[in-house]
């Protein structure tokens, strides 16, 4: 029998607890421990849901996930090094750049001033962009990544860009690096979710919080404390918005949590890429309670 803790003996009940090793070691740990609150009612994802996952390298794991087991998936073989759409470099997986992704498939808004790069100014991919607007438009069940907090601003254009300046075009009176704060974080998540819905009512929507480390920082703070302040305020923001929505539609899958509190040496030599069976491990879970 477990033993009871000093607040549940005072009577504070429906107390969860946090797990020692031995509860993490039990069966039921995912469910207990990670899933808890996060539960779909059923299982929602079936072998002809239109599924697109948005951001870098992780959601190329999920991608390659569903894929292999069957699943629609778009986008999927695109390497997000090589795309600025959809399967986005690792880079501009903020929320600036996510809206906008949204706000140009679903109300046409221009992509023209968004980069700065050897098309002076033009945005880059390499997909069609009609192709890129179809796939977002046909999509049932958008996995939306967010993964940092760290964005170029253009304050010429007062308008945040996709990716890093290159220095030989970085004019520090115009350009500033800055931290998406988390008031714009959560009004970019409601201004996502408020696109999908009107324009397409019935989709499903999932969010999640990269585990991947920061690959550097312009913050001119140690790039550890740098990646601790942006994944806390994402997961804070992530909290706040889905407090405030009831909608049986919109889902959190908690796959930062998993790995760090859950998966036993889930990173690469690099400590940044998580392995290939820290992957398995996330996706048999995220498999277990999605998948018909």
């Amino acid at each position: 029998m477990r033993k009871m803790s000093v607040l549940e003996k005072h009577g504070f009940a429906g107390l969860n607890r946090w797990p020692g090793n031995e509860q993490l070691a039990q069966e039921d740990a995912v469910l207990d421990y990670f899933m808890h609150g996060y539960l779909p009612t059923q299982s929602i994802i079936d072998k002809e849901t239109n599924i697109t996952a948005f951001g870098s390298c992780f959601a190329g794991n999920v991608s390659r996930f569903l894929l292999k087991h069957g699943y629609k998936v778009n986008a999927h073989s695109w390497d997000h090094n090589l795309s600025d759409l959809i399967r986005i470099d690792e880079i501009m997986v903020h929320t600036p750049a996510l809206l906008a992704q949204f706000e140009w498939a679903f109300e046409d808004k221009s992509l023209d001033t968004i980069f700065i790069g050897t098309n002076e100014e033009k945005a880059q991919t390499y997909h069609s962009l009609e192709i890129c607007k179809d796939i977002i438009k046909q999509t049932d069940f958008f996995i939306i990544t967010l993964g940092l907090t760290e964005a170029w601003f253009d304050k010429e254009n007062q308008q945040y860009l996709w990716k890093f300046v290159p220095n030989k075009k970085l004019d520090a009176q115009r350009f500033e690096n800055r931290f998406v704060s988390f008031a714009e974080n959560l009004d970019n998540l409601n201004k996502i979710y408020s696109l999908i819905k009107r324009h397409k009512p019935d989709a499903k929507i999932l969010f999640t919080l990269s585990p991947i480390p920061l690959l550097g920082s312009y913050q001119k703070k140690s790039v550890i404390c740098a990646n601790t302040s942006s994944k806390a305020t994402l997961r804070a923001v992530l909290h706040e918005f889905m407090t405030q929505k009831v909608d049986d539609n919109l889902f959190y899958f908690p796959s930062y949590e998993l790995i760090n509190h859950y998966v036993d040496e889930p990173w690469k030599e690099d400590n940044r890429h998580i392995t290939p069976e820290a992957v398995e491990t996330i996706m048999s879970i995220f498999g277990r309670y999605y998948l018909k």
